[in-house]
């Protein structure tokens, strides 16, 4: 009670200097949300805090409150992700989930199923790093759906017809319509009835499937443009940007 430690498990979603040779991280956790630790002595030559300037990872951290803050007592990494780290797509897809979980987590109502998507994102992602375009789409429609910005698509707004594979659709990024009929301008997206399929399957699936989805290299990356522009426009924040190579 009052100041003694407490362990939390979580994720490292980024890591930041304070000081000289110290750091903050921000650890996403299940029960708690979203918490700021201090970690001194991080810099310090065989410090064994060191892993904390690494993120991504899924840990157990022991933290004590003083004058308002919590500062890390002890830790140990349960999943490092380290895969991730090898690769310059692999970080940009990981670090853009590590921003919009921190966006997201921010209301308490929404970090427990916001941790456990980031355990079962970073993991999957150190596991198949070749498919990132496709987990980034999977990861961003996921998140639209945990806050209600998505509609399954069952039939066209226009037609009413049923979504066949072998057509192509006209979605707009704000809102649920789509469209069989042509549609032009920046708010509408042209996807294949495949595409419109895989969007219906992430927004619904069980968790420990989401990262299960399978798709061609083409197929992956107009999911990922689409799931960028769609979220940028309801959150009114340019996440495209960062994947502009």
């Amino acid at each position: 009670m009052g100041n003694a430690p407490q362990t939390y498990r979580g994720v490292i979603l980024s890591s930041r200097e304070y000081k000289e040779k110290d750091r903050v991280i921000r650890f996403l956790t299940k029960d708690d949300g979203l918490l700021d630790i201090y970690v001194k002595g991080t810099g310090k030559l065989n410090s064994s805090n060191a892993f904390t300037s690494v993120p991504f990872m899924l840990c157990d951290i022991t933290a004590a409150p003083s004058h308002g803050y919590l500062y890390f007592r002890t830790g140990a990494i349960i999943e490092s992700n380290s895969r991730i780290m090898n690769d310059l797509d692999t970080i940009t897809s990981a670090s853009h989930f590590s921003d919009l979980l921190s966006d997201i987590s921010g209301q308490s109502e929404n970090s427990s199923e916001a941790y456990e998507l980031a355990v079962y994102s970073f993991y999957n992602l150190s596991k198949n790093p070749d498919k990132w375009e496709l987990y980034t789409a999977a990861f961003n429609w996921r998140v639209l759906s945990m806050l209600g910005f998505t509609v399954v698509y069952s039939v066209t707004n226009d037609t009413g017809s049923v979504i066949e594979d072998n057509n192509y659709y006209y979605l707009s990024i704000s809102g649920g319509e789509i469209c069989s009929g042509k549609k032009s301008g920046y708010e509408y997206f042209r996807l294949s009835g495949v595409a419109v399929k895989a969007l219906n399957y992430i927004a619904t699936c069980d968790i420990q499937n989401l990262y299960g989805i399978k798709g061609s290299e083409g197929l992956a990356e107009s999911l990922k443009d689409f799931t960028l522009r769609y979220l940028s426009y309801q959150f009114d924040k340019d996440y495209k940007s960062r994947f502009s190579f």
